[in-house]
């Protein structure tokens, strides 16, 4: 039986997945600490406001949310719940399919996301961009969208 689990933790692709998920929990530990120090919902809700910030309107379907957090329908409804009583975000019908609920950033939304947004950048720069020279940012940055797009879609084949 030991034989088995040596041979399965002795494969190669360990190194890239393992590094992979390390340094997305290192650096996100710090960054989240200085951004969002409450914990994890207080994570997902700066996440919620950047994502909405950096879309153009402020405003995206409650399904592509979901896909930006890559979690379940049913935490992301909480978390818009959570973020809708603090007065952060609306929900209201997409003005041209009534199926759809869109998330729009109130202004206080809009407000807080700047607010975590300057510390985020400020925590990005010392966790990331100071660590990295630029070229291996840019690289790193086309490689992490390639993963994420792939990924990204192949969820949403399911």
């Amino acid at each position: 039986m030991s034989d088995v689990m040596d041979e399965l933790f002795d494969d190669p692709r360990w190194e890239a997945y393992g590094m992979l998920r390390e340094a997305y929990l290192a650096v996100t530990t710090h960054i989240d600490a200085e951004v969002s120090p409450q914990g994890d919902t207080d994570a997902s809700i700066s996440d919620v406001l950047f994502r909405l910030a950096r879309t153009p309107g402020h405003a995206l379907r409650t399904v592509d949310v979901t896909r930006a957090l890559a979690t379940s329908t049913t935490r992301t409804t909480r978390l818009l719940d959570t973020m809708e009583q603090r007065g952060l975000v609306t929900r209201g019908t997409h003005p041209t399919d009534r199926r759809v609920t869109l998330v729009s950033l109130t202004d206080d939304g809009l407000a807080e996301g700047r607010r975590r947004g300057a510390l985020a950048l400020t925590a990005s720069q010392r966790h990331i961009q100071d660590v990295l020279a630029p070229d291996d940012v840019a690289v790193m940055t086309a490689i992490l969208r390639r993963l994420r797009d792939a990924n990204q879609k192949a969820r949403q084949a399911r």
